[in-house]
């Protein structure tokens, strides 16, 4: 008789057994995809992270390569027109460009959604950096 109570407990229990194997079993995969989800956040971020310091980085080679390369020599000769600082602009994002290569430049597309007008402000800002002085760009008052 002990086994025909035994049974009937373990009978009445399967259901409540079955639905917290489930219960269970969806709570491993719901924490596997939300933890899954975090390391591919983490990962682009990361990825993100690289190519913004590549851009930067580009971006700042360019406008001092074109400067040594073009723009001084053109001040030297007093021939630095409003036309060659449109050329000098462009020599500075297309060299930007072919610094980055295919794969940065499709990174920081999805990234900047505009990444020509990324480029544009940033070779504006790099441009405006390499003329003030170091105390001026960082706010310092150098008459004090």
């Amino acid at each position: 008789m002990n086994n025909q109570y035994l049974t009937q407990i373990v009978a009445a229990c399967m259901p409540i057994l079955c639905l917290l194997i489930t219960a269970g079993g969806a709570y491993l995969v719901a924490l596997m995809k939300r933890e899954t989800a975090n390391i591919e956040k983490q990962i682009d971020n990361e990825t993100a992270t690289k190519y913004i310091n590549m851009a930067n980085e580009a971006v700042q080679s360019a406008v001092i390569y074109t400067t040594q390369t073009f723009v001084e020599t053109l001040k030297k000769q007093d021939g630095f027109t409003k036309e060659k600082q449109i050329e000098a602009f462009n020599k500075s994002k297309d060299k930007a460009l072919e610094i980055l290569g295919e794969t940065a430049v499709e990174a920081l597309n999805e990234i900047y959604g505009d990444l020509d007008a990324w480029l544009t402000a940033k070779i504006e800002q790099v441009c405006w950096e390499t003329k003030k002085p170091v105390n001026e760009i960082k706010g310092v008052d150098t008459k004090a």
